[in-house]
């Protein structure tokens, strides 16, 4: 099994906030959407400026691209309020909640670029931006671009942590023993013992590497109890992937399966999508 390296993210001023994978790749989804339209924006003021044959001032152009990189930092704020938001019980206080920050942040957002225009004409020109000027042209040039990138990037986010609580949640309730019961003998088989299992009608076999295991249960049932290198490779039979040697093709679409313990068995080919990527 592969051991996946956990990176923690802005977790020194932001306590109790972490960005992992894969919640992580939205702050680089962000930077690189960040970067790209302020790319894409600034060609098109030095194009415009060329065609037109105007002056093309580039730091009046570079601290206009700002708008474009604070999505970043600011969808951290988001970040933070769905990673821990999960105590409201009421989803239409979440809901109310969660559209009031989006709108909050929007106008922030709006505010602070506003203020680093204020404060970088005052630098470079002798005669700088007007700040009510600046608020009032953002909040109606802007505000509808900002307040739909920082929806949808709350809808994916929101989703993307719903997705990772089920898989949580299924990755708890998976199996780690089967109880076998034989008579008064009650056996606990270790899951990643198990080689395959196979179906024979109400009951069920399963095999390790010293004995077969006979239960009362069905395959259907116990593949979705089962961790994810459990694949059913046909419709009577379910494989522990890590125990796979090779796979040799048939010629028609199906597989023998040579198992480390040299036993083969038929990989269906109605059964080959789950493995693509992983055997095949």
């Amino acid at each position: 099994m592969n051991s996946h390296k956990k990176i923690y993210l802005f977790s020194n001023f932001l306590p109790g906030f972490s960005i992992e994978d894969p919640k992580r790749k939205y702050i680089y989804l962000l930077c690189y959407f960040g970067l790209f339209m302020a790319f894409l924006e600034f060609g098109q003021d030095y194009i415009s400026s060329a065609l037109n044959q105007n002056y093309f001032s580039v730091v009046q152009s570079l601290s206009y691209k700002l708008f474009w990189l604070l999505f970043a930092p600011f969808s951290i704020g988001l970040m933070y309020w769905f990673n821990n938001a999960a105590s409201y019980n009421s989803t239409m206080v979440y809901g109310a909640l969660s559209a009031l920050l989006i709108v909050f942040i929007t106008l922030a957002h709006l505010v602070v670029f506003s203020f680093l225009l204020f404060g970088i004409s005052s630098l470079v020109y002798e005669d700088s931006w007007s700040i009510y000027y600046l608020l009032t042209e953002k909040l109606s040039t802007r505000l509808y671009i900002a307040l739909p990138v920082y929806g949808i990037f709350s809808v994916l986010y929101y989703r993307s942590i719903q997705r990772n609580d089920r898989n949580q949640v299924k990755e708890q309730n998976q199996l780690k023993n089967i109880t076998v019961k034989n008579g008064r003998t009650t056996t606990l088989v270790d899951v990643d013992a198990i080689n395959w299992i196979s179906s024979d009608g109400h009951y069920l076999s399963v095999h390790t590497e010293t004995k077969e295991h006979v239960i009362l249960d069905s395959l259907k049932s116990m593949i979705t109890r089962l961790p994810n290198n459990f694949k059913r490779i046909h419709r009577s039979t379910i494989v522990n992937t890590d125990r796979i040697r090779k796979l040799k093709s048939r010629g028609n679409g199906d597989y023998d399966v040579i198992m480390d313990c040299g036993t083969t068995l038929r990989l269906s080919r109605n059964y080959t999508e789950p493995l693509r990527g992983q055997l095949l």
